[in-house]
């Protein structure tokens, strides 16, 4: 059972990792992808422009970069089962902010609401997987009981 889990745990965050180098091996479209699709919040606003001007980068290429770099470390670190708890947490709120962002299928019509229900269906499980995680922490199903582990 322990192979089969380990297997499990290292296809199963194979989308997070492949999202991230993706993302982080076209930085240029994934930051014209997020000026489309995310809005920075009012409150947020000075933040970003000082942001921007202090590395002189966009706010969505360092959001692109950012979101890169987050789902790929996540991903390996639940991979090689290293902080697992707080890694899955990662990623949950991140998937959680993905949906509401670039799957807002209540603001749409037609064919393209179905597409957009299909992608946000695929991110709530992706969450239940990540809520299995959380649940199991480093354990290994079978093993004896470790509740200090994170």
């Amino acid at each position: 059972m322990p192979v089969v889990f380990v297997i499990g745990r290292v296809v199963f965050i194979v989308y997070f990792i492949f999202a991230g180098l993706q993302r982080l091996m076209n930085v240029t479209a994934s930051a014209d992808y997020f000026a489309h699709t995310f809005v920075v919040p009012d409150a947020l606003e000075r933040a970003t422009t000082q942001l921007t001007n202090l590395i002189g980068l966009s706010t969505p290429t360092v959001l692109a970069m950012l979101a890169g770099i987050v789902e790929l470390a996540a991903g390996l670190l639940i991979a090689f089962n290293v902080g697992t708890r707080a890694m899955a947490i990662v990623l949950i709120v991140f998937t959680a902010v993905e949906i509401y962002y670039t799957h807002n299928f209540w603001a749409v019509t037609g064919p393209q609401r179905e597409a957009l229900m299909v992608g946000a269906v695929l991110h709530v499980s992706l969450i239940g997987g990540l809520l299995a995680f959380v649940a199991l922490g480093s354990s290994q199903p079978g093993e004896p009981d470790r509740r200090g582990d994170v």
